[in-house]
């Protein structure tokens, strides 16, 4: 072979290499756990203490950064699907059960033992999520009888009590929560109370605004994916007056149009944005930077949510923010993992 056809082989070589796409490493740590449930609940205090929940009454709690896992399911509630956790300490917690029973559990010894603390027994309860701001709480819940089913707390949840229709929006036909994450609601202030924030879907897609005080009530169309039962806004992430919610179409979750959306003024207006597919999950991690999950994948944002790039092939259900930056996932399968990043300052 000459000197001039070795050197082409070689800068072929070269160029070759370089157009190679960069191999990179799936942004998550993995976290074993003993069950195959599908956990949609989760609730992290920091990078050692989380509790994660879901079907067939899987409730578990770890204070060893999931080297070990403690099942804390309360007794009798073996068949319950624990669709939301709130963790206010690594004692203190709640645990919401979607369906029948739709119940609220409270620990205060680490899911030693476990009080209920509020109960729906009628039929047709169903109950989406609960959020908290310092020891106020909202717990939402699709509409009955042509009202959605709303309830407050001001003392982290040891009791609750049932907002008037009057001071919530009316349904639309067909319109319901989605309690696929547990973070269809965030709580926030409002001029003179907490205002809690609902992301809907199915027959409207809209943001609600649910007044704790004497304020009006609130109903704004949301630009995510409509039309459809499976379609609407999963999640919604609250940083002060700026809002970002993520959702799609879970039974075309490869779709990008329709996915997200974010507010600057506290959800009276939305503009739209594209997650890259299906998102079931949002959660702020610093003044600009946020991070979504959903069945097929992971996205996130350093502009506030106005673009998004995908970062993480691997599907989770939920999210949560530890009070130290931790971040935490949970989805099908008993899957739980810790988001890389978090394990460093941003």
């Amino acid at each position: 072979m000459n000197h001039r056809r070795r050197l082409a082989l070689l800068l072929l070589a070269v160029a070759g290499c370089r157009a190679a796409p960069a191999i990179v490493a799936e942004p998550w740590q993995p976290i074993p756990t003993p069950t195959t449930a599908s956990l949609r609940g989760l609730a992290a205090v920091d990078a050692r203490v989380a509790w994660v929940g879901g079907t067939n009454g899987t409730l578990l709690r770890t204070d060893d950064g999931g080297a070990s896992w403690q099942d804390v399911c309360p007794a009798g509630a073996a068949d319950c699907d624990f669709r939301d956790l709130h963790a206010f300490s690594a004692e203190v917690a709640l645990a919401m059960v979607a369906g029948q029973p739709a119940r609220v559990y409270r620990t205060e010894d680490g899911g030693a033992s476990w009080v209920v603390v509020h109960e729906d027994p009628r039929p047709a309860a169903f109950l989406d999520a609960i959020a908290f701001a310092g020891d106020d709480g909202v717990l939402f819940g699709d509409a009955i009888d042509g009202a959605f089913e709303v309830w407050q707390s001001r003392d982290a949840g040891r009791t609750w009590h049932a907002v008037a229709p009057a001071r919530l929006p009316p349904p639309q036909p067909d319109e319901a929560a989605f309690a696929a994450s547990g973070t269809c609601v965030a709580l926030g202030h409002g001029p003179r109370a907490p205002q809690a924030l609902v992301v809907t879907g199915g027959g409207a897609v809209r943001c609600l605004g649910v007044s704790l005080g004497d304020e009006a009530p609130r109903a704004v169309p949301l630009p995510l994916a409509h039309g459809a039962a499976s379609r609407g806004a999963f999640s919604l992430a609250l940083r002060g007056a700026r809002a970002v919610a993520v959702g799609g179409d879970y039974r075309d979750p490869q779709a990008p149009v329709g996915t997200a959306a974010r507010s600057d003024d506290g959800g009276a207006t939305w503009s739209a944005a594209d997650a890259g597919g299906y998102r079931s999950a949002v959660v702020w991690l610093d003044d600009r930077r946020l991070l979504a999950v959903g069945s097929h994948g992971a996205s996130d944002s350093v502009d506030g949510g106005r673009s998004w790039r995908p970062c993480g092939r691997t599907g989770f259900h939920s999210l949560a923010v530890g009070g130290d930056g931790s971040v935490w996932a949970c989805g099908s399968d008993g899957r739980v993992a810790r988001w890389r990043d978090s394990l460093r300052t941003w």
